[in-house]
């Protein structure tokens, strides 16, 4: 016997409570990126990368700002509680490979999300998704820069950063929840985000995987089987 289905106001409730808690989320994983990259803009390892992590700190920080008021959008009110982002981005990265590892994966897995939501029926969200993609191709270039340059390093320092990406995706490959969450279900059947969280995910394994790949570098990034200690109101993976 199949389960009794939705009605439409339950369904767009749910919809709608599951956007606002990712939105939310994009925003304060955004703001507190944005810091963690600023604190490396004066002791990168080289000049041009301090630039880019200014930079790049620049743009996660205005992200977040012109990205809080879309939850109005969404009939929620920006919260004045202590914002709740990955649990890696709590603390200061402690060194730079951590910086590449998060350039890569959890600024990757943000930027395809809100790729997710440029054609979204909420206009708000749309709008903001199609600014913040534009801007998001610099970042992306300097980790894949990054990631070729350690790779290419060999030994050490290319055993660190796969240890670090393969660290940085217990958090990061969580973040838009299990696949079948009925709020977020909801939400893909309404148009307001046009990928499942699997089908995010698998972008981002397949463009890693090919990155590190075309350097001879294996890595294996799971689809998230254990939620044990996932907390869906904080989105956020307890390590």
């Amino acid at each position: 016997m199949s389960p009794p289905t939705a009605s439409p106001a339950t369904a767009e409730a749910a919809a709608r409570a599951c956007m606002a808690s990712l939105v939310g989320s994009l925003a304060d994983n955004k703001a507190a990126l944005g810091r963690r990259y600023a604190e490396w803009a004066i002791s990168a390892p080289t000049l041009e990368s301090a630039v880019a992590a200014a930079a790049m700190a620049q743009d996660e920080l205005g992200h977040a700002r012109s990205t809080y008021p879309v939850l109005k959008a969404l009939g929620a009110e920006v919260s004045d509680e202590h914002p709740h982002p990955l649990a890696l981005l709590d603390d200061q990265l402690p060194d730079w490979t951590a910086l590449i590892a998060a350039n890569l994966l959890v600024d990757g897995v943000l930027t395809t999300f809100v790729a997710a939501c440029a054609d979204s029926s909420i206009a708000q969200l749309a709008q903001r998704a199609r600014k913040i993609l534009q801007e998001e191709g610099t970042h992306r270039v300097h980790a894949e820069a990054w990631a070729r340059r350690l790779c290419r390093s060999g030994g050490r320092e290319r055993d660190a950063l796969v240890a670090r990406l393969r660290e940085t995706w217990e958090e990061a490959g969580r973040w838009t929840g299990p696949d079948d969450d009925p709020g977020y279900r909801a939400a893909m059947a309404s148009g307001m985000v046009a990928q499942s969280p699997a089908e995010q995910r698998e972008l981002m394994r397949a463009w890693l995987t090919a990155l590190l790949g075309a350097e001879g570098v294996e890595i294996a990034l799971e689809q998230p089987a254990d939620w044990s200690r996932w907390d869906p109101g904080l989105r956020r993976w307890s390590p």
